[in-house]
C-alpha cells in the first residue's frame, strides 16, 4: 500500500479510523480510513451491524455529523500483481442521503481512497482513480480501470463516500478484462480535489496575513 501518501499531507488534516470513534467491525484485509480535521474522523466504515447476523454481509460507510463537500470515508484493500491489465471492480451499491458523491472505486498506484484526491498524480489520466456511484436502492455498479506497468502492478478497490449521508456495498467482485470493455469515465474525487486546493489556498492566504500574536500562560497559572 502507498503509505507514502500519507507524507504529502499535514497530519492534522488526515488518520486512519483505527481508533476510538470507530465502532464497527473491520472485515480481514480491508481497511477503514477517513479525512480527519480537529476534533476527529469524519467517517465510520466496516461491516454493517445489521448484515452481521443473516443474508449477505455488506460494507458501510457513514458520515459523522455534518460534513463538508471534500470530507472522505472509505474503506478499501490494495491489490498487486496486475501490471498492464484492465480489471473490473464490482458490487451491488446503495446510498442515502449523499449530498456528495458515493460509490465503488479503483485507484492505481495503491493509494489509498480517502487520500486518492490529494495525491499528485489525482489529475493525470494515466493513473487517475476511477469510480461509479450507487443508487437509492440496490443497483449493479462497476469500475473499470488500466493498472499501469509503473505502479508495479498496485491498486486499491474499495468503496468511498464523500461529505455526507451513508452507503453500503455488497457482493463484490474483481476480474480482468479485454481491451475492448471501456475504461470508467468518471474520475474519482475530481470534485474533492478542486475544493480541497482551494480550501489550502485560502487558509494559506489566511496565514500569511495573520499578526502575530503573543504566548499565553508562560508561567502555567
Amino acid at each position: 500500500m502507498d503509505y507514502r501518501a500519507l507524507l504529502s499531507l499535514p497530519l492534522a488534516a488526515l488518520a486512519l479510523t483505527a481508533g476510538g470513534a470507530e465502532t464497527m467491525r473491520q472485515p480481514a484485509g480491508w481497511m477503514a480510513g477517513a479525512s480527519h480535521p480537529w476534533p476527529g474522523p469524519t467517517h465510520e466504515a466496516g461491516v454493517a451491524p445489521e448484515t452481521e447476523n443473516g443474508g449477505q454481509r455488506a460494507l458501510t460507510i457513514k458520515a459523522f455529523d455534518k460534513r463538508k463537500a471534500f470530507e472522505i470515508g472509505s474503506i478499501s484493500q490494495p491489490l498487486w500483481g496486475y501490471a498492464n491489465r484492465r480489471i473490473r471492480f464490482s458490487a451491488q451499491v446503495k446510498a442515502s442521503g449523499v449530498d456528495g458523491w458515493a460509490g465503488l472505486a479503483v485507484a492505481p498506484e495503491g493509494t489509498l481512497l480517502f487520500l486518492a484526491p490529494n495525491s499528485p498524480e489525482a489529475g493525470a489520466d494515466a493513473t487517475a482513480p476511477r469510480g461509479a456511484a450507487g443508487c437509492p436502492d440496490w443497483c449493479d455498479v462497476s469500475v473499470v480501470a488500466d493498472i499501469p506497468a509503473a505502479s508495479d502492478g498496485m491498486a486499491t478497490v474499495g468503496l468511498a463516500l464523500i461529505g455526507n449521508g451513508q452507503v453500503w456495498a455488497r457482493g463484490f467482485k474483481l476480474e480482468t478484462v479485454g481491451r475492448e470493455v471501456p475504461v470508467t469515465s468518471h474520475r474519482f474525487g475530481a470534485e474533492a480535489a478542486a475544493l480541497i486546493k482551494a480550501d489550502r489556498v485560502w487558509y494559506e492566504r489566511q496565514s500569511r496575513n495573520r499578526n502575530p500574536t503573543p504566548p499565553q500562560n508562560l508561567s502555567l497559572q
